[in-house]
């Protein structure tokens, strides 16, 4: 297939002349018409009661309603609730102080307690701390077989240094106190 230009000029030629003479047919273009849709037909169908309105370049300047506004509703107007007080917040700082039985579980059980005093009652104890100036010590809650006792012990550090705090405490108050493990201590402690 051999393409000249003479070939492709002629092609040029004959299209240039049909679409000259599409341009002068006496009907107009299929884009052109208006009333030539098959839905217009379907929408004046569909809405019968609305007229056609005729619309001029002068309307079209004018500012469009959507709706009529109703007389009998006034417009809702939307208001922002008052806002509540915020409640005061109170803050108590965290006391990071540890109880006594606490402070004795938190201890390494190789430690040793030297134990002056063992009471039923807590104003027993405090009675005795008081009396013989034993304020220093540690007052601990304990449970015996189910039966609570406070007792008022020296913490150390090994068994040496326990038994030389026990000759001085036997001296003070009078009584030979005993030396115990932190972990005999630790079975027995109360935290309740």
């Amino acid at each position: 297939m051999h393409i000249t230009t003479k070939k492709i000029r002629t092609t040029a030629i004959v299209n240039i002349l049909v679409i000259g003479l599409s341009a002068c047919s006496s009907t107009p273009a299929p884009w052109a018409q208006t009333d030539d849709s098959p839905w217009t037909s379907k929408h004046e169908a569909e809405q019968p009661g609305i007229p056609a309105e005729k619309v001029d370049a002068e309307s079209l300047k004018d500012p469009v309603l959507l709706a009529d506004p109703d007389p009998m509703t006034r417009p809702v107007v939307l208001e922002q609730p008052a806002a509540a007080p915020k409640p005061e917040v109170i803050v108590e700082p965290v006391s990071e102080e540890k109880t006594p039985e606490q402070e004795i579980l938190a201890m390494p059980a190789s430690n040793y307690a030297v134990q002056v005093y063992a009471g039923k009652t807590i104003a027993n104890m405090d009675k005795y701390k008081k009396e013989k100036g034993l304020e220093d010590l540690m007052s601990v809650r304990t449970d015996r077989n189910g039966h609570i006792f406070y007792v008022l012990v020296d913490i150390h550090p090994d068994r040496a240094s326990a038994k030389q705090a026990a000759g001085y405490l036997q001296k003070k108050t009078g009584s030979k106190p005993w030396i115990r493990s932190v972990a005999g201590l630790q079975k027995i402690i109360s935290t309740e």
